[in-house]
């Protein structure tokens, strides 16, 4: 039986899913990845090697490697590999060779269709030359289609869509960054105004910026390294790969350390997330206003969008969503996958098999509008089984807190600190930071957005290569940075964590919250008073997956313990709830909670080097959920090594009820504490949310 192709030719990677029926499945193309990189090897004897190893080899032999060709894609000068002369669109028909022969090696038998993506902006002469380098592939018949279209295909196999509402597709790949906006009809979507995209802006620069923070922290002007000497060019390129690692970790992590081994030099540099977000603030405020525009050409107000849809591994960057989220006001939703949903929303473009190809992709413009077939958006399952997740709307949050969870590693565990250069991250986004007296733009109807700043107001004036002199401006605070927080240890006025070695009570006496307690957003309010602490959470908190900014109080404690809180609650919409959580980092966290999902439940999640899992979850058709018409609670959380126990029962009824344990890998020193969570979802208007907290009491 015949079966379907997509193919996601990236920047920096390539992907591939296949269609079998109505089922799609991403491709494994690697042995280390299911995609691999966008780079071509040429050898002295003229062999040619695609993806890893053309990577690996490249590290030695950067003449011979070409990268980022998709970039240079209808540039008339050829790019000289190992000294012979390519063009663009042939260096992509060799990708396409390898995707097609993996494709076929799995499957036993070449694709019956085949649709490519590429860019929206691309005009007909480049959508022209990537036609021509299907065919030098032998892939005549293949269709193209733009990467923000395959995204929303995509979205549309997990969520369900009405006939006539609108969504944003936000598409920050590894090279190329895209803004459209598409509306669902009854025949599939249809592209509503001009596409917006910059083409010479990806995570490839956010790569570069972190290359250059570590040579400018160093010293080491990268002109001045000898370019002549093999042992230094293998050497750079192992710390440009270690560079590319650290930024991907610094999605899930607040720091990283980045290994530098240079000839005579051997050490390593601290990257913090804050850091990092203050390089990309000045580009991300470019995409910003390229999505602006688009929704002016779609004569589209953000408040219409039913949400925006982010594709392409760079959007899984914690401040993208933070940034969309206080310009547009509307929920940002990030697939599982982002760097597989482009591929996988292609492959379901080639549709049923047996049923005609997909036509030729017409140029874009206002009067070539874009239709996708039905059949590819009818409500098929999505391969990793789950639906894309919504994200948190700041709504009525006047200013993100850009650090996220301000968690961070040290050598008795991962202790709390205060998120570094807050203020020159806001700075760099356009937004401000907590404290700060920059004020938030009220948004502008006619402008079709709000938050940060638009750079946009001639866009025909504005030049793709702006935003690296942005970048080289980041780097510049960084250094002040660093220089300032050198001069905090030197003197030694560094805060260093309380560790309550064994146990603690707090019953709130006073007017003020103890300062023992962290406070991980300083922007929600905690009010302590009459003998409770009253927590309010602003709409779009939650600690869930990526999403980690529920205001939360914590304090870390050492070893064996059980964790007590006696907590009241109203929760009234999906999702609210408070209660009590067990946090070690952003991948290694337990939560237990009065909370509201699809009834009144008492739920009991955690998160454990992977996906976020539920033992008894917020649905109603789980025969493990536990509900309650309750509101003053008591929940336990026990840890004992890597054992953790829940149990909870009523205030007024001190017969506990066991919810079970889970084993998880944790540290010996661990945070404790209450956390309160308020993302409005499922239709739910967003407002805000508060609980109380009676008592709070760790046993050792």
């Amino acid at each position: 039986m015949g079966y379907g192709l997509g193919v996601d030719l990236g920047t920096t990677y390539t992907a591939a899913a296949v269609r079998h029926g109505d089922t799609t499945e991403v491709l494994t193309l690697g042995v280390r990845r299911a995609e691999v990189p966008s780079v071509v090897y040429v050898g002295a004897d003229g062999a040619v090697l695609v993806g890893e190893p053309a990577a690996r080899r490249g590290q030695s032999e950067p003449g011979r490697t070409a990268r980022e060709f998709k970039r240079r894609l209808g540039d008339p000068v050829p790019l000289l590999v190992g000294g012979a002369p390519y063009s663009p669109h042939a260096l992509m028909a060799r990708q396409l060779e390898h995707v097609v022969a993996a494709a076929t090696a799995a499957e036993g038998e070449p694709p019956a269709a085949v649709v490519v993506t590429c860019p929206a902006n691309w005009g007909p002469y480049k959508r022209e030359l990537l036609q021509q380098a299907t065919r030098l592939a032998d892939l005549g018949s293949a269709a193209l289609r733009t990467e923000p279209e395959a995204a929303a295909v995509q979205f549309a196999a997990g969520s369900r869509i009405s006939d006539g509402e609108i969504i944003a597709v936000y598409d920050l790949g590894g090279g190329t960054f895209d803004a459209a906006v598409l509306q669902r009809t009854r025949d599939g979507f249809v592209l509503l105004g001009e596409p917006e995209g910059i083409e010479q802006l990806g995570g490839v620069d956010f790569d570069e910026a972190v290359f250059e923070h570590v040579l400018a922290t160093l010293g080491v002007p990268a002109e001045e390294l000898p370019a002549d000497d093999a042992d230094v060019v293998a050497a750079l390129a192992r710390l440009r790969s270690d560079c590319v690692e650290a930024k991907e970790s610094l999605s899930a992590d607040t720091e990283v350390l980045i290994p530098v081994a240079l000839p005579g030099l051997h050490t390593r540099i601290r990257l913090t997330r804050g850091e990092f977000e203050t390089m990309i603030g000045p580009p991300l405020t470019e995409t910003v206003g390229a999505m602006r525009r688009a929704l002016r050409s779609a004569r589209v107000r953000p408040e219409q969008l039913r949400a925006v849809l982010l594709a392409g591994g760079s959007s899984r960057i914690p401040l993208v969503t933070q940034v969309l989220g206080t310009s547009f006001g509307r929920p940002t939703v990030l697939d599982p996958h982002p760097e597989h949903s482009i591929a996988l929303g292609a492959a379901r473009l080639t549709g049923p098999i047996g049923t005609p190809e997909p036509t030729p992709m017409p140029a874009t413009g206002a009067a070539a509008v874009d239709t996708l077939t039905s059949d590819a958006v009818s409500g098929l399952p999505t391969t990793a089984g789950r639906a894309p997740t919504l994200a948190p709307v700041p709504g009525s949050l006047p200013v993100p807190d850009l650090g996220a969870v301000p968690v961070s590693a040290s050598s008795e565990g991962r202790a709390l600190s205060p998120t570094p250069a807050r203020d020159a991250v806001a700075a760099a986004a356009g937004v401000s930071a907590p404290g700060s007296r920059m004020p938030v733009p009220a948004y502008d109807a006619a402008a079709g957005g709000g938050g940060l700043p638009d750079t946009s107001t001639t866009p025909t004036a504005r030049s793709p290569r702006r935003w690296p002199r942005l970048l080289v401006a980041g780097v510049a605070v960084l250094v002040v940075v660093a220089a300032v927080t050198a001069v905090v240890k030197l003197t030694g006025r560094e805060e260093s964590p309380n560790v309550a070695a064994c146990g603690f009570q707090d019953d709130f006496a006073g007017d003020a919250l103890d300062p023992a307690w962290r406070q991980t957003r300083p922007d929600a309010r905690v009010v302590v008073a009459d003998g409770v602490a009253k927590v309010t959470a602003p709409d779009g908190a939650d600690i869930y997956e990526t999403f980690l900014d529920a205001p939360m109080l914590l304090r870390q404690v050492a070893g064996t313990f059980v964790a007590t809180a006696d907590v009241t609650a109203d929760p009234s919409q999906f999702y609210q709830g408070a209660g009590v959580i067990l946090w070690d980092d952003a991948e290694h966290y337990v939560r237990v909670e009065r909370g509201r999902g699809e009834a009144d439940v008492i739920i009991f999640e955690y998160k454990n080097d992977g996906t976020h899992q539920q033992v008894h979850s917020t649905r109603l058709g789980d025969p493990d959920t536990v509900r309650t018409d309750v509101d003053q609670v008591v929940l336990e959380l026990a840890r004992t090594g890597s054992t953790v126990r829940a149990r909870w029962h009523p205030a007024d009824q001190p017969a506990w009820s066991d919810l079970g344990s889970i084993t998880m890998d944790l540290h010996a020193t661990v945070h404790i504490g209450a956390s309160v969570l308020n993302r409005a979802q499922r239709g739910a208007k967003p407002a805000t949310f508060d609980a109380t907290f009676t008592s709070f009491a760790v046993a050792c």
